[in-house]
């Protein structure tokens, strides 16, 4: 996913997050030892996630949130494209202020949307090893289960195993080992319950590009999957209340995993089709390309 990273060196979050999902390779061999994936290990808090939330009936979108939503989705991706956390704090905030309000409380899609706005914001605190980034993280984690029980389904539990994956690296030292194998094993679920869906895709080839090979991670397998995302958006028509994020993110994460596996030029070319569809977008303009020239 592109974030909101400021001189930020490539690959970007990948090379933030892989730092700490590389502890997989032993951790997860530990961890299904002593049965102990799922269910964590020692006394490390974990974030609550879609099993531990109250289950509350779904209630579809109202007007008034279809028309939020409208509104905070297209400012998001401005802030995203363009690098502005002020636009995107106050994007948060909307949307803080939306779940709490009568018409939204109980709308899968308002909490959706915080998750994915959080994670966004997360994104770039992590790049800052900033210490805010966990605080957000396990927020957006909470909104995303939320969004899971309210009716967002596999939508949100891809975001959620993505999330997860964040918290692998900001969590402490046994969040490789708590969070990793759950980040892989909600991802798989969503693939298994929504294989047509790009944006489910999508997150699980981000995921796997920072995950070890060992556990079906790796730049081969993230390209494979990156380019089925972007296979599943050209027939994409999703409108609100469903998201309708990820063109351009699907062409730069594939250029990131085509450039972990050397393959410069074709990655050039997924970072220029990214500026096809979002046109001067921050990330890729001031560090990805660069940092693909430096690396001739």
């Amino acid at each position: 996913m592109a974030h909101l990273e400021r001189d930020r060196r490539v690959p970007a979050r990948a090379e933030d997050v892989m730092r700490v999902l590389s502890l997989l390779v032993t951790t997860v061999a530990i961890a299904t030892l002593l049965g102990t994936a799922a269910s964590g290990f020692g006394a490390q808090a974990a974030p609550r996630t879609a099993a531990a939330v109250s289950t509350q009936a779904s209630a579809p979108s109202t007007p008034t949130t279809v028309a939020l939503l409208d509104s905070v989705r297209p400012v998001i991706e401005r802030a995203v494209v363009a690098g502005d956390w002020p636009m995107l704090d106050r994007a948060v905030a909307r949307l803080r202020t939306a779940s709490a309000s009568a018409a939204g409380r109980n709308d899968p899609w308002v909490y959706y949307d915080l998750a994915y706005a959080l994670h966004r914001r997360a994104s770039g605190a992590i790049a800052e090893k900033s210490r805010d980034a966990k605080p957000l993280v396990e927020e957006a984690i909470r909104a995303a289960a939320r969004a899971t029980i309210l009716g967002a389904d596999e939508h949100a539990r891809a975001l959620e195993g993505a999330l997860n994956g964040q918290y692998a690296a900001v969590g402490g030292a046994l969040a490789p080992m708590r969070f990793g194998p759950r980040a892989l094993s909600l991802l798989d679920q969503a693939v298994a319950a929504a294989p047509n869906d790009a944006r489910v895709a999508l997150l699980n080839g981000i995921t796997r590009v920072n995950a070890p090979r060992a556990f079906g991670g790796g730049p081969a397998r993230a390209e494979a999957e990156l380019r089925r995302a972007i296979r599943l958006y050209a027939s994409d028509r999703n409108a609100t209340p469903l998201p309708t994020w990820g063109r351009a993110d699907a062409h730069i994460w594939l250029g990131l995993a085509l450039q972990a596996q050397d393959k410069k030029v074709e990655a050039r070319a997924e970072f220029q089709r990214a500026l096809a569809i979002s046109p001067g977008h921050r990330w890729v303009t001031n560090q990805l390309l660069p940092a693909l020239d430096r690396a001739k």
